[in-house]
């Protein structure tokens, strides 16, 4: 079976006044900048969109290390593996905010490459996990007097195949606006029934009534948790006469935001089928619905199939 790479291009979109409940330009000096896209290329970083008070140098920085899946139980305790760069953080570029209150880094493949998902699946290893940070800060215009990185918390993430047709993504964030999970076996397209999908994603705004702001989410299935978790069944609706790609792995996809820093974590897991066709990964993340869209429900992850060639 030919196994695809973990590639796509990914963006992570946050609608700007409805997010923040203020105008761009309500930033205060001191305040930290906010990343609202994240646009990712063949598996790399491209570019980086964000917010943050008019005239004010931002840096952004990175900073990644490896994971073991799992959860908070010990019969599949989710472990932390080494940091990348003895756990330094990177920086990318810097560049003035706009006098809209909006800034922007791209062409960021050039020559940094930053890798945005597990190199392979794997649930008992770290080659199946990537945890990835992205840490703006926001400085005078020589360099000086930066704020300081705050990140949501990652406590774990975790990808079960339930039993051989089924599967499901669990996980548990603090310290996030807003964050979103999503498991997925392929994008949904493809001759399936309307009952059958390739991505199921479940989301939350810890900023609206009924929540406390950076209050811990925990995504389970069943009773115990914050929200549901998202499940799908592993399935290839393939027939004699069409194909339904499908990705050679099942994917788990977690993201949390909020002024100072936002997480992208990865995990991936063997899908245990053989495939008449596959398709790599072409995913967009969006911290927030655009209302604007007209779709019919948020989408906090939309996965298509990229151009076959």
């Amino acid at each position: 079976m030919h196994r695809s790479r973990l590639v796509g291009s990914l963006v992570l979109g946050l609608t700007l006044a409805a997010l923040l409940g203020r105008a761009v330009t309500g930033f205060s000096v001191g305040a930290q900048p906010l990343i609202y896209r994240v646009t990712v290329d063949n598996n790399d970083l491209d570019s980086v969109d964000g917010i943050g008070a008019p005239g004010r140098l931002v840096k952004l920085w990175y900073k990644q290390r490896n994971f073991r899946e799992g959860n908070d139980t010990p019969g599949d305790a989710f472990k932390w593996c080494a940091w990348k760069n003895h756990g330094s953080a990177v920086l990318l570029g810097s560049v003035v905010v706009a006098p809209d209150g909006t800034w922007r880094l791209d062409h960021l493949r050039e020559p940094n490459t930053v890798s945005m998902f597990p190199a392979g699946p794997s649930p008992a290893s770290c080659l199946g996990g990537l945890y990835t940070q992205l840490l703006p800060q926001a400085c005078n215009l020589d360099g000086t007097g930066c704020t300081a990185f705050t990140v949501p918390v990652m406590h774990w993430l975790n990808v079960t195949k339930l039993d051989d047709d089924n599967a499901s993504a669990t996980a548990s964030v603090s310290g996030a606006d807003q964050a979103g999970l999503a498991i997925a076996d392929g994008p949904n397209d493809g001759p399936e029934t309307s009952d059958v999908v390739d991505v199921d994603q479940n989301g939350v705004d810890t900023t609206v009534p009924g929540y406390t702001p950076g209050q811990r989410i925990t995504w389970k299935c069943g009773v115990g948790g914050t929200t549901s978790c998202p499940s799908i069944a592993v399935h290839d609706g393939s027939t004699v006469i069409a194909t339904d790609p499908e990705y050679g792995f099942v994917l788990g996809m977690l993201q949390a935001h909020r002024e100072g820093g936002s997480i992208i974590a990865g995990a991936s897991i063997p899908r245990g089928q053989d495939l008449g066709f596959t398709a790599n990964v072409n995913v967009r993340f969006r911290g927030k619905l655009d209302l604007n869209l007209g779709c019919d429900r948020p989408r906090f992850f939309e996965l298509s199939v990229p151009p076959v060639h």
